[in-house]
Order: C-alpha cells, then sequence, then structure tokens
C-alpha cells in the first residue's frame, strides 16, 4: 500500500468553520479508542487529493505539528454544488484492535465470455470486512477469465479471501460476485401477429346462421 501522509494542523476552539471554509481549508476531527479527540484544520486541495487515493480502507498518516497518526477517513461532508470536501472526521488506529471497514472490488484480466458477446453484471461494488490494520489491502481482486460461458459466475469463494485474517459481514461464500449473463433476443417485429381469446368468439347470432348455412349447402 502506498504511504499516505496528510498534513494537518491543530485548531482552536476561536477559530470560526465559516472563515476556515473561505480560505479553503477544511475542519476535521480525529478520534479513536486509545485517541483523545483532537479538531483540525486541513487544506482543502491535500485533504481531497489523499480521499481520492485513500477511499475508506486506505491508511492515511496524519502529521499534526509534532505527532503522526495513524488513521482510516471515518466519514466526510462535500458541498451540495462544488462537491468540495468541508468537514471530515478520521479514526485513529490502534495496532492490535481489528477494524471494520469496506474494501473495493477490482475486476481484472479480460473474460472470454463477455468477448463472445455475454453481458457482464457486477453485482458486488466492496465488501465489509474486520481486520487487523496490518492487513488492510486496497481491494480484493476477482478474475474475470473465469468466466468463459454464458452464465458462468464468480463467487465470493473465487476470490480467495483468506478468512483467518478477514471477517467478510455482508455476503456469503456462494454468493455472486459477477455473472456473464446470456443477452437478451429481440423480438421479431416483423412476424406476423395471430390474435386468439375473446376477439375470436365476437360473432353475430346472424353471421353464425348465415355460416352454419352455407356449410350445409356444400
Amino acid at each position: 500500500m502506498e504511504n499516505l501522509v496528510l498534513q494537518a494542523q491543530k485548531r482552536a476552539p476561536e477559530e470560526k468553520v465559516k472563515y476556515l471554509r473561505q480560505q479553503r481549508i477544511v475542519p476535521a476531527n480525529v478520534y479513536g479508542k486509545t485517541q483523545n479527540p483532537i479538531s483540525l484544520k486541513i487544506d482543502a486541495s491535500d485533504m481531497l487529493r489523499t480521499h481520492r487515493i485513500a477511499g475508506w480502507s486506505h491508511i492515511v498518516v496524519l502529521s499534526v505539528e509534532w505527532e503522526e497518526i495513524e488513521v482510516l477517513f471515518q466519514e466526510i461532508q462535500k458541498a451540495p454544488v462544488s462537491g468540495e470536501i468541508i468537514h471530515a472526521d478520521f479514526y485513529a488506529l490502534t495496532r492490535w484492535e481489528k477494524l471494520t471497514t469496506k474494501i473495493p472490488v477490482m475486476f481484472v484480466w479480460n473474460s472470454l465470455a463477455v468477448k463472445e458477446w455475454a453481458l457482464l453484471n457486477e453485482n458486488v461494488k466492496e465488501i465489509e470486512i474486520s481486520c487487523l490494520p496490518r492487513d488492510l489491502i486496497d481491494s480484493f481482486e476477482a478474475d474475470l477469465s473465469l468466466l468463459k460461458e454464458f452464465d458462468d459466475v464468480i463467487r465470493v469463494s473465487d476470490l480467495w479471501i483468506n478468512e483467518e485474517k478477514y471477517e467478510i459481514h455482508n455476503l456469503h461464500p456462494e454468493d455472486a460476485i459477477a455473472v456473464a449473463s446470456k443477452p437478451k433476443v429481440a423480438e421479431d417485429l416483423s412476424a406476423p401477429v395471430w390474435e386468439t381469446g375473446e376477439a375470436e368468439w365476437n360473432i353475430t347470432d346472424e353471421e353464425k346462421t348465415d355460416t352454419d348455412n352455407t356449410s350445409e349447402e356444400k
């Protein structure tokens, strides 16, 4: 995993949040099981760039004056129009404490079934797990080359997730990660339409009598 360092400064109680945001500085908090809460301020550009790389499962080192704190992004708040981060919470890691987070699924290699016009349905984008901080990874890889024919499936068990390191919360081993679905055949609109049902019996008594007489004459 890439070593990510984010520079931060302690935020004084009298510093107004509104004023900081006008200066493109993000107010933030860091807390944890063994970490006393600290109010921080971080450059908005640095914050956005780091979050794009780290996501929710990559360890970030907060450099706060003379202290370095290993954290994960816990929650962020974005401006509704610009999409800029306007607040962030970090969770400080404890070396021997398991944490719960979501690891993205990365689809790698190519599928023979997809090359033969199968539709690739990616059912799962991320997996919620618990693990020790040192076992965090950027993603779990799903090998698309396993999809060789229509209706082939990649299951959770195909990802070879080490159960001793990672406890999976939201999925079972047989759950489908991706499926090579057979494409639906388009309906032939040029084919004749044969109507059946109620319309077939909409014959008046007079028409029925004429039909019967014709049959008798024959």
